[in-house]
């Protein structure tokens, strides 16, 4: 998900609208160029844009140059080469918010985020309320776990992409690491409002069961756990388990063992329910498999293997 994030910012970037009168010696050049670009003539346009090619632009004509240079060795498949072409870009126009965000990106996108944010960081010294320049630090501090200044930077970039959905989902997913339920929600709504998706569907029924609205968090997965997702189906077990729901944690739980004799969590909801009723062999048994399952899921095993020698101390 979090890379297809970072390649959504840079295909957002290519959108720019130019504005050929102000472009100098080869506007025309790159104005045919740019029809080949939007065609997916990438190879076409790299050809066009060797070292003699570019000599012949000035300019904002060489500006543009460089950008559907970069642009077309990305979309071609070498992100090495776009990544050498954006530098020299920066080195040539070092307050070019285009050339800034199209290297931040690339670095992002190949998870340099070390060398990603401070050029992220420049770009807002250029100009403080660049979206992306905020974008692209709330991705990166939330993935650092600074919570706050995430959100931050989240709230500065909608206020100039208000209407972009998957920004509102990040948004929401940072608020929700942060604790902050009741404006996660907001968020998430929000952009289900503009961009409906199955995956913030899910993000909802997370932050509704972390508010202990458990019915309506069951609710909104509903159509998911008919649908057999198997991800929906975990979460309907365990949580219908904890709301006392057994007949129907059973019932899920069986569904996930159907599907896979050695699920961690669908063994632990039945040992669980097991231990209720009584069943103590039973449930051990369930417990240590799950637990032999660390490489699968490292936090169900160790609850696994802490309850297993909780109820064998019991005996």
């Amino acid at each position: 998900m979090r890379s297809a994030r970072i390649a959504c910012v840079g295909a957002l970037l290519l959108a720019a609208a130019p504005a050929w009168g102000l472009w100098g010696l080869g506007a025309e050049t790159v104005k045919a160029l740019q029809a080949q670009f939007d065609a997916g003539r990438y190879e076409a346009v790299i050809a066009q844009l060797d070292p003699a090619g570019l000599q012949k632009l000035h300019g904002q004509s060489l500006r543009r140059g460089y950008l559907l240079l970069g642009a077309s060795y990305d979309k071609a498949g070498h992100p090495d080469k776009a990544l050498s072409v954006y530098q020299v870009g920066v080195r040539l126009f070092p307050r070019d918010q285009d050339i800034l965000s199209r290297l931040a990106v690339l670095l992002h996108k190949s998870g340099l985020e070390e060398q990603a944010q401070p050029l992220y960081e420049k770009l807002l010294q250029v100009n403080p309320d660049n979206p992306y320049g905020h974008w692209g630090l709330a991705q990166i501090d939330g993935t650092l776990g600074f919570l706050d200044r995430s959100a931050d930077h989240y709230e500065k970039t909608l206020q100039d992409l208000p209407e972009r959905g998957d920004i509102w989902q990040e948004y929401a997913e940072v608020l929700y690491e942060a604790r902050d339920y009741r404006t996660a929600e907001l968020a998430v709504q929000r952009a289900l409002a503009l961009t409906p998706s199955d995956a913030a569907t899910m993000d909802l029924a997370l932050i509704l069961r972390a508010m202990n609205r458990l019915d309506e968090a069951l609710a909104t997965l509903g159509p998911f756990c008919r649908a057999g997702r198997t991800e929906a189906v975990r979460a309907c077990a365990l949580w219908r388990m904890e709301a006392g729901h057994d007949e129907e944690a059973q019932a899920a739980a069986g569904a996930l063992l159907r599907r896979n004799p050695a699920d961690p969590l669908a063994r632990y909801v039945r040992a669980r329910l097991a231990l209720k009723a009584g069943r103590r062999v039973q449930a051990l048994q369930d417990l240590d498999l799950a637990a032999a399952r660390g490489e699968e899921s490292p936090f169900t095993a160790k609850v696994c293997a802490a309850l297993a020698s909780l109820v064998q101390g019991r005996r």
